[in-house]
């Protein structure tokens, strides 16, 4: 049975029998916005794998006492999905990155791509960032996971491919690219597993010559999704399903 889900460090620690008393950043919305009340059950986690499930017993908007009655720690499924995202207009990367978190996403990747319209200026990355995560963590909730998505560091241009590894899986999602992505990713689950499987997402003006050739000089392959032109927004999340499917986790 899927339950509410809230978020608080205070499941990594939790036994069953135990009494879990959570404060204000749990209770507030709780109590105020999903109407959460005495006898309904409802989901903990830590964002790192513990769950804590229980019954309420008591619940204000300051805060809301549950009766654990289990507890699980969840492993991350190997290999991590990386989706490095380009940065874009309209925020339309933000709808990007909601809902690669929804369809299972492990790592994500800000990229102010060469040909990036939008941009994350000195004075505004902290905000900026603080955005993203913030999103991560509202999308994780909502798809009701255990294990929520790592933001990295914002990278520019060709240094993306610093970013990368040669125990990566790294596929640049290019529409002048002759290989399916549905062909290599049969390839990979069929092979050894690589630590990442990672998605490279261009800005809408494309990526640049010399950002694919760094990439290509890193191990990547640029592939195709189908036979159709997705937007910065929806092409990484076409991905990762791909990916979750060849895996067998779908």
């Amino acid at each position: 049975m899927s339950l509410p889900v809230f978020r608080s460090a205070l499941a990594a620690a939790a036994v069953i029998g135990q009494v879990l008393t959570l404060g204000e950043d749990v209770a507030g919305h709780a109590v105020r916005v999903r109407r959460i009340g005495p006898g309904e059950q409802i989901d903990i986690v830590d964002g790192a794998g513990a769950r804590a499930r229980g019954t309420v017993t008591s619940a204000s908007p300051t805060d809301i006492a549950i009766d654990v009655t289990a507890v699980t720690t969840e492993p991350r499924p190997a290999p991590r999905l990386v989706l490095v995202q380009a940065l874009a207009k309209g925020e339309r990367d933000l709808q990007a990155i909601e809902t690669a978190t929804e369809i299972g996403v492990d790592d994500v990747i800000p990229w102010a791509a060469e040909r990036s319209i939008a941009g994350w200026p000195a004075k505004k990355r902290e905000k900026i960032a603080a955005k993203w995560e913030n999103l991560l963590n509202a999308a994780s909730l909502q798809a009701r996971r255990s294990h929520f998505p790592q933001l990295h560091e914002f990278v520019r241009g060709t240094s993306l491919a610093q970013r990368l590894s040669a125990a990566d899986a790294v596929f640049v999602l290019h529409e002048t690219a002759e290989a399916k992505l549905s062909t290599a990713l049969e390839e990979v689950a069929a092979g050894e597993a690589p630590e990442r499987i990672v998605f490279v997402v261009g800005p809408e003006g494309g990526i640049s010559d010399s950002e694919l050739a760094a990439l290509k000089d890193r191990g990547a392959t640029p592939v195709l999704l189908g036979p159709t032109i997705l937007r910065s927004s929806s092409a990484g999340s076409a991905g990762l399903v791909m990916a979750q499917n060849s895996l067998g986790r779908w």
